[in-house]
């Protein structure tokens, strides 16, 4: 049997039958949620999807119905909604539209794997990421963040989303993979930008029926898909074929078994590959992007950063440094909220696998259910100010104040980020020795946000480079 790529290969037969659609026909007799209904509806939503979620929340509630290329679409944005949907009744549902497009990209790997295949490979997966692993990283990422900036030059501007994502690729690429695929880079993000471009038009259903038309905009999307699938079967067998034995991920999915003794195939080992590579680094880069835009807006961080950074890294070799770093203070803080203002993955669509109660809503089955960091994440009921940048607010147990599911940057349940700590860890870093080493500022506004498949800053964001 031909091993064919991510693109052209069929949803894996173990999921979960996909339900039938529900139309206005469909729902006829059925209690549906208040919500906008206009004839330009689709336009409104896909011109600004965040603001439209927000809106819509501000004016029908937490609970709302609209329809999309006919088809039901319900949000759930109250945190006891948002709990339900990723804990507690996350069994009822399954991913929602884009993600069946978003496997053409990145194959069966955890960000778009359904049960039971997504919980074998969590299990495989999960030592590398444990915290006493996690520590061990901390060293190799501060040098390889001293390496990167130390190219930059006093007065110099520079294109910093592009120099996040090529640090953090490269953070990325030497933990996880033992491997310098610094040359790879721009390929991955070509391909990427194309990629993601296309997987963004995945908020309507039924557009994944054109991907295989042989027109350029189509074939640039399988092109890039199959290209990204290269560079992720070219790391792995490399590291086969070399017989290299290295205790990183890599080398622990090429070893791992289940209890009963299967391993993932090669193909399970490059698709899981390819989504940490691109997971890995582009969200990270974006959310890093976005705290240096906004701490040039608000320049009386930058000592504060500085005194904890020398604070910290004087400890560099100590045992617990990672779990300093992790529990520092100003530099989580002003992670956190960005994190909450800028969420890498902004919206989480899934699809209801039966008749479920969300709060006090009855949910139709085959219903599209949409939650939404960005927009819980701006509910004024539990962030004051909610537009603001305000890290102040994450001091004193703030956070452990807020009721489940109001604040969820890295997901819930089983499918919350399993890099969730690595994220953090590489955040701070950056971050702090940034800060001992000189200051940012834009020399544009500030970025607009460019919300695909996650949500990024648009453009390049130059900033001025002042060394210290």
């Amino acid at each position: 049997m031909v091993d064919l790529a991510p693109f052209q290969s069929p949803r894996p037969s173990e999921y979960a039958p996909i339900p039938k659609p529900l139309t206005s026909r469909a729902l006829r007799g059925r209690e549906i949620p208040p919500g906008p209904r206009s004839p330009l509806l689709t336009l409104r939503f896909q011109k600004d999807t965040p603001s439209f979620l927000c809106k819509t929340r501000d004016q029908f509630g937490d609970c709302a119905s609209f329809f999309l290329g006919g088809e039901l679409f319900i949000t759930a944005f109250a945190p006891e909604m948002v709990h339900e949907v990723t804990v507690s009744k996350q069994h009822q549902f399954i991913k929602g539209v884009g993600f069946d497009r978003m496997r053409k990209v990145l194959g069966t790997g955890l960000l778009t794997n359904e049960e039971p295949i997504h919980l074998r490979h969590r299990r495989l997966m999960q030592s590398p990421f444990h915290i006493s692993k996690i520590s061990e990283y901390a060293t190799i990422m501060l040098n390889l963040t001293q390496k990167h900036i130390s190219r930059w030059r006093n007065q110099e501007v520079i294109a910093l989303g592009p120099e996040m994502m090529s640090l953090t690729f490269d953070i990325v690429a030497d933990i996880l993979f033992g491997a310098d695929i610094s040359g790879e880079t721009d390929t991955v993000q070509r391909a990427m930008h194309v990629a993601i471009d296309r997987i963004e038009r995945t908020m309507l259903p039924g557009l994944e029926r054109f991907d295989n038309l042989p027109i350029p905009y189509f074939r640039k999307f399988g092109s890039a898909a199959n290209e990204l699938h290269e560079v992720a079967t070219r790391i792995v067998t490399e590291r086969v074929k070399n017989n290299i034995k290295r205790d990183d991920l890599l080398g622990i999915l090429l070893e791992a078994t289940t209890p009963d003794g299967e391993r993932l195939s090669p193909r399970e080992v490059s698709d899981e590959t390819l989504t940490l590579i691109l997971s890995g680094h582009e969200t990270t880069a974006n959310v890093l992007t976005w705290t240096f835009a906004y701490l040039s807006q608000h320049p009386d961080y930058w000592e504060k950063l500085a005194d904890e950074a020398e604070s910290i890294f004087s400890k560099q070799h100590d045992e617990n440094f990672a779990r300093e770093l992790l529990a520092a203070p100003i530099a989580g803080s002003i992670f956190n909220e960005v994190l909450r203002l800028c969420p890498p993955v902004w919206i989480a669509p899934r699809r209801a696998l039966d008749d479920v109660t969300l709060g006090n809503v009855e949910i139709v089955k085959g219903s599209h259910v949409l939650i939404s960091q960005f927009v819980t994440h701006r509910d004024p009921r539990y962030f004051q100010n909610p537009d603001e940048f305000i890290p102040e607010r994450w001091v004193d147990g703030f956070e452990k104040s807020l009721p489940r599911g109001a604040y969820f940057p890295f997901g819930a349940g089983t499918r919350k980020c399993l890099g969730d700590q690595f994220a953090l860890l590489e955040g701070r870093i950056i971050i702090l020795e940034i800060a001992r080493r000189m200051r940012l500022s834009l020399v544009s506004d500030f970025p607009k946000a460019e919300p695909r498949a996650t949500y990024r800053p648009k453009g390049r964001v130059p900033m001025k480079v002042t060394l210290i």
